[in-house]
């Protein structure tokens, strides 16, 4: 979990990099010996761009609408633990900041979706195209700034200090405390009441108690909770992805013993329909208004939406569309919603893909749960119809 206040996950290995096919020059050799080499040469070329291909920009003529919803960059720890032996270590711009490898990383997951929907998204930026809202926090601001550094490098005509090639691009956001859409902060009182009920039952299982005695002993504080669990999870993932050395202590624990425990954190923020309608649904009530102004051909100039938030919020949505499984969704982990039209049948459609982290080449598409392939329109309308509250504040009882 992120607001600063076992194998069941979404973890997928990264792809692996395809390094470009080179056709060298040929050596003097007999005709016969240059003829079976040229052949051999080219046919690796082909094969090399047949696997190149598969990164190539994605082709469609049926594509209307892009949705990205992505989490931050790496970012330094957000809290501390009392026997931490870097508890007053010197964090470059403060605890829980993105550091320049997240900023890197979002670069390059911009630059991805660039090349990836280069046929889809104009070249050029223009405010009529995009629409970019973002959590508050200043770790989910710049890591929109720099994701958009990558999707949208400014063209000839663009640039505006020749050794600049960068342009400021709008985002929006609410203060953490009015905001229900993208970081799910605001605060909402049945939501509440529902979650502490939850997290008191879940902290009560007896399969936690010897990671909760193991833990309390080696930080010299209380951990009794999978909160408590969760915060220092990425306070050990943070510094040891900062190259520190972390104490000997937690080798038998992190990260394989930590991770169910702070994958249950971050589910229980959403964990069943009712919180759904809390965490995701206002966030699902704007997905649904840009879908639904794209398939009446209102503002037929936007072609895409994105939002910069946290991992309890890629976690929210995806448990809101009917994904059970637990998630830990890394630095930079993507969902994409896409709205598709067939136009000899009159119906739109939809798709889903996810990369859980910068370094996936190519989205891995979804089959969304109780949504018949392909996913019409109207179906995934009516899943996430129930989801979404007519009037948040009366319904949170605030």
């Amino acid at each position: 979990m992120e607001y600063d206040n076992n194998e069941n996950t979404w973890r997928r290995s990264s792809s692996p990099k395809i390094q470009g096919s080179s056709c060298s020059s040929l050596p003097h050799r007999p005709t016969t010996t240059a003829v079976i080499v040229l052949g051999l040469a080219v046919l690796s070329c082909l094969m090399g761009y047949c696997v190149l291909s598969e990164t190539l920009p994605y082709e469609s003529k049926t594509l209307r609408l892009v949705v990205i919803f992505f989490r931050h960059g790496a970012r330094t720890p957000v809290s501390s633990y009392k026997s931490d032996p870097y508890k007053n270590y010197q964090w470059p711009n403060g605890l829980g900041s993105l550091t320049n490898t997240g900023k890197l990383q979002m670069y390059e997951l911009g630059s991805k979706y660039r090349s990836y929907y280069a046929n889809f998204i104009p070249e050029e930026y223009h405010d009529k195209d995009v629409y970019i809202r973002s959590s508050d926090k200043s770790r989910c601001m710049m890591s929109a700034y720099t994701f958009l550094a990558g999707l949208y490098p400014p063209t000839e005509r663009q640039m505006w200090h020749p050794e600049l090639a960068w342009q400021p691009i709008p985002v929006h956001s609410l203060p953490r405390e009015i905001d229900n859409i993208v970081a799910g902060t605001k605060s909402c009182k049945l939501w509440k009441r529902m979650y502490d009920e939850i997290l008191a039952e879940k902290d009560s299982d007896p399969k936690f108690v010897e990671l909760f005695d193991y833990l309390s002993k080696h930080t010299n504080q209380s951990l009794r909770s999978v909160v408590d669990v969760d915060y220092l999870y990425s306070t050990l993932q943070t510094e040891q992805e900062a190259g520190l050395k972390l104490p000997e202590w937690t080798r038998n624990v992190f990260p394989n013993k930590m991770r169910e425990p702070f994958m249950l954190s971050l589910a229980l923020m959403s964990y069943n329909e009712s919180m759904h309608r809390f965490k995701a649904g206002p966030l699902l009530g704007d997905l649904r208004q840009n879908l639904q102004e794209a398939v009446n051909h209102i503002n037929m100039d936007r072609a895409l939406y994105i939002y910069s938030g946290h991992d309890v919020n890629i976690v929210a949505f995806m448990r809101a569309l009917g994904f059970t499984q637990l998630m830990e969704p890394e630095y930079g982990a993507s969902v994409v919603v896409e709205l598709h039209e067939e136009v000899e049948q009159d119906t739109f459609y939809i798709k889903l893909f996810y990369r859980n982290n910068t370094k996936v080449e190519v989205p891995m598409e979804l089959k969304i749960p109780r949504c018949e392939e392909p996913c019409t329109y109207k179906r995934f309308e009516h899943l996430i119809e129930t989801l979404i509250p007519t009037d948040w504040e009366a319904e949170c009882q605030n």
